[in-house]
Order: C-alpha cells, then structure tokens, then sequence
C-alpha cells in the first residue's frame, strides 16, 4: 500500500511538472504570437498615397460606349472612360489615388452603358486593385452585371 501511495505521489508530481512546463511554454509562445503580430501590423501599416488599380475587360459581346468610375456619394460621373469606345474583349485600367488614412472609406459607383442601350452598374465598388468583366446580359447569373476575377 505504501508503495502505491509513493508511485501515486510521484506522479502527481511528474505530472504537475509537466504542465508548469506547458503553461510557460503556452505564455512563451502567446507572447512570441503577439509579437509577431504585432511587428506585422507595424510593417503593414500603409500611409502616405496610395493607389487602386481597376482592370476592366469588355465581355458584353458588343461596344461599351459609357463607363465611369466615380464616387458613390457623387451625382457627378465625371470622367468617361469609355468615350472613344470600348471594342468588344478591350481593356482598359483606371487607377485612383487618395491617402492612406482615407481609403477603408471609399466606395466607389462602375457604371457602363453599351452601344445597344444596355447598361450595368456595381454601387459598392471599394478602394482596391483588381480585375473585372463586364457581363452580358446572358452571362449575368447573380444580382449585377460584372463578375470579379480572381
């Protein structure tokens, strides 16, 4: 019986032991996370101007005669980028610029009117670097008429 009581003693102890070692462990290793997270954050901070790029391929099968790109608080299209018209399978890139502090703000209207009449329009356009058809009336199967490439 003793004998089972001093087995039974050392391993509580072994295994008392064993998860002061893991706590520190567990600690040594969050600290080192939030470091790293924290180090991360840091470099990835983004300031001064930046830039968003929109590539915009015609898939519309036809002429794209408006597209704009503009604020979606803005009545003001401003700029067609479509003005010479867009041939069928053209692309043509749109950047924008605006400060760092600014940009998780922005949300941009993409409007587009093809030679037929028929027209397309995404209102929650984000600041942002990216690739996007602009769909045909038969190639729409959700609720806009451009499709974001990835």
């Amino acid at each position: 019986m003793k004998k089972n009581v001093m087995i039974f003693a050392a391993a509580s102890m072994m295994a008392l032991a064993i998860s002061a070692c893991g706590s520190k462990t567990e600690a040594t290793t969050a600290a080192a996370t939030e470091a790293a997270t924290t180090a991360a954050e840091e470099t990835t901070a983004l300031s001064g101007e930046q830039e968003a790029v929109y590539t915009l391929k015609n898939t519309t099968g036809e002429t794209v005669k408006e597209l704009y790109i503009y604020p979606a608080d803005s009545s003001d299209k401003g700029e067609n980028y479509a003005a010479d018209g867009m041939d069928k399978d053209a692309t043509v890139t749109v950047s924008k610029k605006a400060d760092a502090s600014e940009i998780d703000g922005i949300v941009y209207n993409l409007s587009f009117k093809t030679e037929s009449g028929y027209e397309g329009s995404f209102t929650t356009l984000h600041f942002e670097t990216v690739t996007i058809d602009l769909l045909s009336s038969d190639a729409v199967s959700g609720a806009t008429q451009i499709k974001f490439e990835t």
